[in-house]
C-alpha cells in the first residue's frame, strides 16, 4: 500500500516536470515576437489550461516554472517573477472547475475556463508591464495579450479534444 503511493507520487512529480517542459517548449520556442517590450505571442497558456485539467494544485507549480524557465531562456529574465505569479494564477481556474469534471479536459466547465485564465493573463502582465515601464506603454500590449489568450484557448480545445478521445487520464 505504501509504495503505491510513493509511486503515485513519483509519477505526478514525473507529469508535472513534463508539463513544465511543455509550457516552457511552447512558449519559448513557438512564438512570434510582437516588438513591444521584448513581448511575444505564443501557445504556452494552453499547456497551462491541460496542467490544470490534468494535475490538479500541481500545475501551478508546472505553470510557475515553465513560463518563468521560458522568459530566461528566451532573453527575458526580467519578465520571470511576474510570469511564475501570473502562469500559477493561470492554472487555478481549471484546477478549481476540473475536481468535479468526470475526467474529461474539454467540458462545458473548462472551455469558459479559458476566458477567465485570459482575463488573468491580461490583467497581470498589464500590471506588471505597467510597473516595470509605465501604464501608457503597457496598454499596446493588451491586443497582443487578447489574441494570445484566444490562440491559447483555440489550441488547448482541440488539443484537450485529442487528449479526451484517447483517454488519456486513464494514463495519468
Amino acid at each position: 500500500m505504501e509504495k503505491t503511493a510513493k509511486n503515485n507520487k513519483v509519477k505526478r512529480v514525473c507529469i508535472t516536470g513534463l508539463m513544465a517542459a511543455l509550457v516552457c517548449v511552447a512558449t519559448a520556442f513557438i512564438k512570434m515576437p510582437t516588438g513591444i517590450n521584448s513581448g511575444y505571442l505564443h501557445f504556452g497558456d494552453s499547456m497551462i489550461y491541460l496542467a490544470g485539467c490534468l494535475l490538479g494544485p500541481w500545475a501551478s507549480l508546472a505553470a510557475a516554472i515553465g513560463g518563468a524557465l521560458a522568459d530566461v531562456i528566451s532573453g527575458a529574465p526580467q519578465w520571470a517573477p511576474a510570469t511564475a505569479v501570473i502562469k500559477a494564477l493561470n492554472a487555478v481556474p481549471f484546477i478549481l472547475v476540473c475536481r468535479n469534471t468526470n475526467h474529461k479536459i474539454i467540458t462545458k466547465w473548462t472551455v469558459p475556463m479559458t476566458i477567465v485564465s485570459g482575463l488573468i493573463t491580461i490583467g497581470g502582465y498589464l500590471l506588471a508591464e505597467g510597473v516595470m515601464y509605465s501604464f501608457p506603454t503597457a496598454i499596446t500590449s493588451v491586443p497582443f495579450s487578447c489574441i494570445q489568450a484566444v490562440g491559447s484557448a483555440i489550441v488547448f480545445i482541440i488539443v484537450g479534444a485529442v487528449l479526451d478521445k484517447i483517454k488519456i487520464q486513464k494514463y495519468i
